[in-house]
């Protein structure tokens, strides 16, 4: 078999694999409802009710941005242009989500069709230097820290971090490790949906029988294994916070860093669901949770030092394609950069 070939069947293999996962967990999630809460092991914790109150909360400077409740371009570009001479010779990595390999290709379609595209492409265009960081997303978060630090490297450029989901772990797990010296290179990280005090869903997709056993067997196939799942359960995650408190505490003191939360008021009226957790978005809305579907606004944002809720995003909408995205998410990038930096 050719290289080309090879690459191609694991493409595809990679691709049907990563669309039967969370269908999978998804089934189990609807079942819990019906069929299969007795298989259930333990009962599920749910974070407090309601919206949390969040010290640096950016939200009330999203006023000028807004034209009819909806995000202006054209009132963010100028705010961008304010801070772009931060960029030169800044290095922006990208570090993508759980269970996105096999999709990041699509990123060269171009906004329209390509995952993350219109949060990524734009930067070319305006000569900044953004590269997606070549980690293994369904591996552990441990894993993915020893793999960042070749691609950080040892230079003395400027480093801007844009995480989504799980990357968001993978880099706070790089800088917990990261001497003084490498934080200081940092000058910005937007993390969004981040599960820093991990995900419901994740623990009930580790505690339903069966499920657990299948995922790791498929995780396994994909290049990853079980306990990166088991790295977004809550459990681990609160363990991680409260033995690593220090280090961490050192890490949001020194890196300028910007949480980026998201929800859904209204699950029942939402217009443009772009994920596949669109279950678990009902679930976690009826146990007053508010969340993208994955992760719980206060997982996202608790821990931060700086943070924005935004209002009408599931998980996958700030990276899914243009076609479908429900924000303008090239506009919605600038106006994170311009948060975090100015």
């Amino acid at each position: 078999m050719t290289e080309q070939s090879s690459l191609r069947l694991r493409w595809l293999t990679r691709g049907g694999l990563l669309i039967l996962v969370p269908l999978f967990v998804v089934v189990a999630v609807v079942g819990y409802f019906s069929t299969v809460g007795a298989q259930q092991r333990h009962a599920i914790a749910m974070p407090p009710p309601g919206l949390p109150d969040v010290a640096g909360d950016q939200g009330g400077r999203l006023g000028e941005f807004l034209v009819g409740g909806h995000l202006d371009a054209a009132r963010v570009e100028p705010r961008f242009e304010d801070i772009r001479d931060r960029f030169d010779g800044m290095r922006v990595i990208f570090v993508p989500s759980y269970l996105s390999d096999a999709v990041i290709p699509t990123v060269k379609l171009g906004d329209g069709l390509g995952y993350m595209a219109g949060i990524y492409n734009w930067l070319a265009e305006e000569g900044i230097d953004a590269e997606i960081a070549d980690v293994e997303t369904e591996d552990t978060v441990a894993a993915n820290a020893d793999r960042l630090v070749p691609i950080v490297g040892d230079g003395t450029s400027p480093i801007c971090f844009v995480t989504h989901s799980k990357g968001g772990l993978d880099v706070m797990e790089y800088l917990r490790r990261a001497t003084p010296d490498q934080r200081e290179r940092v000058a910005c990280w937007i993390a969004m949906q981040s599960p820093f005090s991990g995900s419901p869903v994740a623990d009930l997709a580790r505690d339903v029988s069966g499920l657990p056993e299948l995922m790791d067997a498929v995780l396994s196939v994909l290049g990853g294994r079980g306990e990166s799942l088991t790295d977004l359960t809550t459990a681990a995650r609160e363990a991680y916070l409260e033995e690593n408190k220090s280090e961490i505490a050192a890490v949001l003191e020194t890196v300028p860093v910007l949480c980026v939360a998201t929800y859904v008021a209204d699950p029942g009226n939402f217009a443009r669901p772009t994920s596949w957790s669109y279950p678990t978005l009902i679930w976690m809305h009826d146990n007053d949770v508010p969340g993208d579907g994955l992760v719980p606004v206060r997982s996202a944002i608790e821990i931060c030092p700086r943070s924005i809720i935004l209002e009408g995003l599931d998980h996958t909408g700030i990276v899914s394609p243009g076609l479908v995205a429900p924000i303008d998410q090239t506009a919605l990038m600038r106006l994170l950069f311009y948060l975090t930096l100015s």
